[in-house]
């Protein structure tokens, strides 16, 4: 046993020297400024390819479709997206993905096929979204039920929006008033 303890104290030894020549080594190589800033680049680099390599590329949102089942109702789908940065690349990603429609064959689609984002913009809390002009082809009840699905889905995604604002082709949809099924519109019925 004495023999094993001498064996490892000797070992124990030769590594702390070994550690206090690398040491000694690595303060001279450092004390030359250019070297420093070199190792301090490198260093930094290698952390920031570190956290790209293994950081988690998909995160999780929750998108709403209409319920065709329940009249209209939305229900949420959890997808998997890219992880973006910048509210607004989100805000266009979160609605891409909805305009692609859901996974479940028991949700309708929010718009119709061929709706695409024309561009986001995020000022003070408020998100200005426009959609291409085929998006008012819809009935008023579909268009209506895509614009709450789109509505909740970028609330879901992005929890600091203060305001959403939705244009299709440049125009707000109902901006003359609401219309009824029938095209008249609610202003008039009450009078």
């Amino acid at each position: 046993m004495t023999r094993f303890l001498d064996a490892l104290r000797r070992i124990l030894a030769a590594s702390w020297q070994a550690l206090a020549q690398a040491w000694d080594f690595v303060l001279g190589f450092l004390s030359v400024p250019i070297n420093l800033c070199l190792s301090v680049l490198c260093l930094v680099f290698a952390i920031s390819m570190g956290a790209w390599a293994f950081g988690e590329p998909f995160e999780k949102a929750v998108l709403y479709f209409p319920d065709p089942g329940a009249k209209g109702a939305l229900r949420g789908e959890v997808r998997n997206v890219p992880h973006v940065y910048g509210t607004e690349t989100k805000a266009e990603l979160i609605v891409s993905e909805l305009l692609l429609g859901p996974q479940s064959t028991s949700l309708s689609s929010a718009f119709e096929p061929g709706v695409r984002v024309e561009s986001a913009m995020y000022r003070k809390g408020r998100l200005f979204i426009d959609i291409s002009p085929e998006a008012a082809l819809a009935s008023q009840s579909s268009l209506r039920n895509g614009v709450e699905a789109m509505d909740r889905s970028l609330k879901s995604a992005l929890p600091g929006l203060k305001r959403i604002s939705l244009t299709i082709g440049g125009l707000e949809p109902f901006a003359m008033g609401l219309q009824t099924e029938g095209g008249a519109n609610k202003k008039a019925e009450k009078n």
